[in-house]
C-alpha cells in the first residue's frame, strides 16, 4: 500500500488515465465501427442506385429499341402499301387504255351485238325495256344498235337512251324497274377489279 501522500496522487493518476484510455479506445472502436458501417451502407446505396441506374437504362433502351423497330415495321407496310397502289393504278390505268382500244374495234362490235342479245334474252319480247348505251356506241355504232334490237324485239317494245358515264357495253331496265341486265363495260372492269388485285398482288409477293 503506497504511504505517502505522493504515492496515492501517483497511483490515483495512472488509475485516471487508464481509464481514460481505455473509454478512449472503447470510443475509439465504436466510432471505426460506425465508420465502417457507414462506408458499407454508402457503398451498399451506390451499388443499389448503380443497379436501378442499369435497370432503368437498359429498359429505357429496350422501349427506344421496340419503338423503332415498331416505327421501321409501320414505315416498311405504308411503304409497300404505297407501292402497290401505284402499281395496281398503273395497271389500272393500262387495262382502261386497251379497253379504249378495244372500243375501237370489229371484236368489241361483235362483242356488243351479242351482249344485247344476251341481256334481250333475259326479257319477254313484248315487254317494254330502255337500253342505255354510250355516247360513243350511239354515235359510231348506232346502225349495228339497231339491227342487234330489232331482230330480236317490235320497235314499239324499247327506248333508246344515252348514260355519260357508261364506257361501253349495254344496260338494259324493263318500264316498272324490276327487272335489269347489266352487261356494261364499267361493270365488267369493276366485277374484276378485286380479281385484278388479287392476281398482281400474289404475283408480287412470290417476287419478293
Amino acid at each position: 500500500m503506497p504511504n505517502t501522500i505522493d504515492e496515492k496522487i501517483s497511483l490515483l493518476t495512472k488509475i485516471i488515465l487508464e481509464r481514460i484510455e481505455f473509454d478512449f479506445k472503447q470510443k475509439q472502436t465504436r466510432l471505426i465501427d460506425n465508420h465502417k458501417n457507414r462506408i458499407e451502407s454508402i457503398i451498399s446505396e451506390y451499388e443499389e442506385k448503380k443497379r436501378l441506374t442499369l435497370e432503368q437504362v437498359n429498359k429505357d433502351a429496350q422501349s427506344r429499341k421496340q419503338r423503332i423497330i415498331l416505327k421501321t415495321n409501320t414505315d416498311k407496310r405504308l411503304a409497300i402499301l404505297k407501292k402497290r397502289k401505284e402499281l395496281m393504278e398503273k395497271v389500272t390505268e393500262e387495262i382502261k387504255e386497251r379497253v379504249s382500244t378495244f372500243l375501237t374495234t370489229e371484236k368489241y362490235k361483235d362483242f356488243l351485238s351479242r351482249a344485247i342479245t344476251k341481256v334481250l334474252s333475259r326479257f319477254s319480247p313484248d315487254q317494254f325495256v330502255y337500253l342505255k348505251f354510250s355516247n360513243s356506241d350511239l354515235e359510231n355504232n348506232s346502225t349495228m344498235i339497231l339491227q342487234a334490237i330489232n331482230a330480236l324485239r317490235d320497235k314499239s317494245t324499247y327506248q333508246i337512251d344515252r348514260e355519260d358515264s357508261l364506257i361501253g357495253g349495254v344496260f338494259v331496265k324493263s318500264e316498272d324497274g324490276r327487272l335489269e341486265a347489266d352487261f356494261t363495260i364499267n361493270t365488267i372492269l369493276e366485277e374484276n377489279h378485286k380479281k385484278i388485285g388479287e392476281i398482281l398482288f400474289s404475283w408480287l409477293d412470290k417476287e419478293n
